[in-house]
């Protein structure tokens, strides 16, 4: 008996070891859903604060109103999950170089855009990109919101601010492939028609549209890539988790999953939606690093890891019997 439980010990030690070092850490590009820092320290501390946002994040916190219960944005919840670094604000001299309002088109004079983001990581590293790390892409919302919010825009410019989107993702990704990089991880959009934010949006129909083909193009690029470069990408289905959230909301502790909970007297972990422009709760964040852990093992967890929890499994099924026959 004892032998067994050193031989499943010794498994799930080995897994979680392989596990534990899929990458040396994550380099952030994205907007205000991953920015856990950079809009704080560049307004001085003026947004995102309390009480409308928990420190530094866009997001509820302890120090909300209502107060949220505390749980970090989504890269974060995936970097405990694999057991990674968290990545910090590069203004600090960290790898996350999301901002919040930051669009994957360049045109903002001040907040960096996507591809300007990729650039400072490639400048930092005097044009080195880790191959050993994990370079992670969330954009495209405020393009899009933008592009429907733009007085006298028509659907068919929506769609091509999607298609200039996709494409400017795509050179990013092989901007950095060239100078290293081998993993990537990026995520689709939430269904944007059906946010807080995008219900009320003129060219309600477009924006509907542009979501959908957005969730399309990323996955034919994820493919493409991976065949084209020889590269490890994986696409993390938002619209689909936002969609069954919608669906069976109650299934994911929710009670509301249309507006936001920011500013009533409510329980926000109960809540969908943050605020207007639609950012998540931590509860929220929470589901979405969990998407993100399952399309990161589904794509880079070594056969080893793989192949020892399975091992690890089957002892312990025997295990179990042996106590059930005796």
């Amino acid at each position: 008996m004892r032998r067994v439980l050193s031989a499943v010990f010794v498994v799930f030690l080995c897994a979680v070891t392989a596990h534990a070092a899929l990458f040396t850490h994550f380099v952030i590009f994205g907007d205000s859903l991953s920015d856990n820092g950079n809009a704080y320290i560049g307004t001085a501390g003026a947004i995102p604060a309390p009480p409308l946002y928990t420190v530094g994040k866009f997001t509820d916190g302890s120090d909300t109103a209502p107060a949220g219960t505390p749980g970090g944005i989504w890269h974060e919840v995936l970097a405990g999950l694999l057991g990674q670094p968290v990545a910090t604000p590069f203004l600090t001299g960290g790898t996350n170089y999301a901002v919040g309002g930051a669009k994957v088109l360049a045109g903002d004079p001040i907040i960096p855009s996507l591809s300007q983001q990729v650039g400072l990581n490639l400048a930092a590293s005097g044009g080195h990109a880790d191959p050993d790390a994990l370079y992670v892409f969330w954009g495209g919302a405020n393009d899009l919101y933008g592009a429907v919010e733009t007085p006298g825009e028509t659907a068919a410019g929506v769609a091509a601010t999607e298609t200039a989107v996709i494409n400017s993702l795509v050179n990013d990704v092989e901007l950095l492939h060239a100078a290293g990089a081998r993993s990537f991880l990026w995520l689709n959009l939430p269904q944007l028609a059906t946010t807080p934010r995008g219900a009320a949006d003129p060219l309600n129909a477009a924006l509907s549209q542009a979501s959908t083909q957005f969730r399309t193009d990323l996955a034919n690029e994820t493919t493409l890539l991976a065949q084209t470069l020889g590269v490890g990408i994986g696409d993390v289905d938002i619209y689909g988790l936002y969609q069954s959230i919608l669906a069976n909301a109650a299934a994911f502790g929710y009670t509301n999953v249309t507006t936001p909970a920011q500013g009533l007297a409510v329980n926000p972990d109960q809540y969908l939606f943050w605020d207007i422009p639609s950012h998540p709760t931590t509860t929220g964040h929470r589901l979405i690093g969990l998407a993100a852990d399952g399309a990161v093992l589904g794509t880079f967890a070594p056969e080893p890891a793989t192949w020892a929890v399975a091992a690890a499994g089957l002892l312990l099924l025997v295990l179990v019997r042996h106590f059930r026959a005796a």
